[in-house]
Formats: C-alpha cells, structure tokens, sequence
C-alpha cells in the first residue's frame, strides 16, 4: 500500500508503510505531520495512525513546549498518483479531529423557495447558501454558521411571503367569479 505524507509543509511520497515507518521512527516525519493512503477517507495526523503506534519515536528526556502555531498548511499539488485524494483545506483532519461539523447549506431549499414562493427573498437565500462550504473549508467556522443562518432565514421568509401572496392572490380569484357569477344571475 503506497502512503503519502507531509513534510515541512510539502506533500511527499508515494512510500511504502516499512519506508513510512521508518521515517515515523527517525524523525523525518513528526506525530502532527499528515499522511494518507487510498484507504483513508481524510488526512491524518501521522500520530494518530493506528498502524504506525509502535513506530512512535521516543519522546525526549526534556518536555518541550507545545507549539503555539497553527497546523502545517499542506500543498495543493496534484498527488504522485492517480489514485490518490489531493489534499485541500476540505478535507483537513483539523475540522474532523476538533469535532466541528460543516453547517446546513440550504442550498436546494434556496433554489426552491426562490423558483416557487418568492423570487426577491431566494436570491439573497441563494447568495448565502453558496457561501457555507467555502467559508467552512476556509476554517472560517462563524462565517459559515452565520451564512447558514441567513440562508435559513431567507428561506424561510420566502416561503411564508411566498405563501401569503398566493393565499391573497387565491382570495382575489374566487372573489373576482363569484361577483362575475352574482352579476350573471342578476341580468
């Protein structure tokens, strides 16, 4: 099986998993660093690989501070092999491992409530709904919650303004024949 890692912020590979494990055991590739295979839905901080725990380096006779810096970015170049999944802020371990979920888009609920109820009130549930996944693979969680949030409001509103003018419209109809069917029964 081929693996792939980062190393120094770059994507690298493919290795075998002996010649992963090795550069797991020397050093080469840190517990925090990001390695996948076509096995794996997502990419992995190499520390939590249950295949490589007993390649774990050993820790250092000094406990050193934590770093205080945001994760490795990796690359987006295209992986060696075909088969492999191109790594993108989307697929970071980083939103899975934190326990963040990507918020509702309403994005199908735009396009309808915007086609059948209210066309003024889908655009802007439209404009917001596409706004969620890339705000949210950004990491830029509040703005994907706070478009979420309008783009559910937006929809909403559609919908029951969308409904109010149909039920007056309806209303306008059935007052319109009846008046027709009582002026005709009066000639």
């Amino acid at each position: 099986m081929e693996w792939y890692y980062s190393n120094n912020g770059q994507q690298a590979g493919p290795v075998s998993q002996d010649q992963l494990a090795e550069l797991y055991r020397n050093g080469t590739v840190k517990p925090n660093d990001l390695v996948w295979n076509e096995t794996m839905t997502e990419w992995t901080p190499m520390g939590s690989v249950d295949a490589f725990a007993a390649d774990a380096p050993a820790p250092p006779l000094a406990a050193a501070p934590a770093p205080t810096e945001a994760p490795p970015t990796l690359s987006a170049a295209p992986p060696l092999s075909a088969a492999a999944a191109p790594m993108s802020a989307s697929s970071s371990p980083y939103h899975a491992s934190s326990g963040i979920s990507e918020p509702p888009t309403y994005l199908w609920q735009s396009i309808v409530v915007m086609l059948l109820c209210c066309l003024p009130l889908g655009i802007p549930a439209l404009i917001f709904a596409t706004k969620v996944k890339p705000a949210f693979a950004s990491g830029d969680y509040a703005a994907a919650q706070e478009a979420s949030k309008k783009a559910k409001l937006f929809c909403i509103l559609s919908l029951v303004i969308g409904l109010i003018v149909q039920v007056i419209y309806i209303g306008i109809n059935i007052a319109v024949v009846m008046s027709g069917a009582a002026q005709s029964g009066n000639l």
